[in-house]
């Protein structure tokens, strides 16, 4: 697992970030692993939200998705963060 983050580590953002879409938290839905749907149905609805808001930016799309996650997968994707 170390492996495939140290490949994708560190998550680089710009020196200035692009402003966040207005009222996003409504806009997404959490993934958190508990319910029916899988992290690839996650990142295709987050894409989707993505092209409706549209949205080009990546650091805004990054922060996006960081904000998306919920439970043991933000504490999973935070861990791993600081690990690299």
């Amino acid at each position: 697992m170390t492996v495939m983050v140290g490949r994708y580590a560190p998550l680089v953002f710009p020196g200035k970030l692009n402003a966040m879409p207005t009222d996003y938290p409504s806009k997404i839905v959490t993934f958190d692993n508990i319910g029916a749907n899988t992290a690839q149905q996650h990142v295709d609805k987050m894409n989707d939200v993505f092209d409706l808001q549209e949205v080009d930016e990546a650091d805004v799309k990054m922060r996006l998705f960081a904000e998306s996650l919920g439970g043991d997968v933000k504490k999973w994707f935070g861990f791993y963060l600081h690990e690299v």
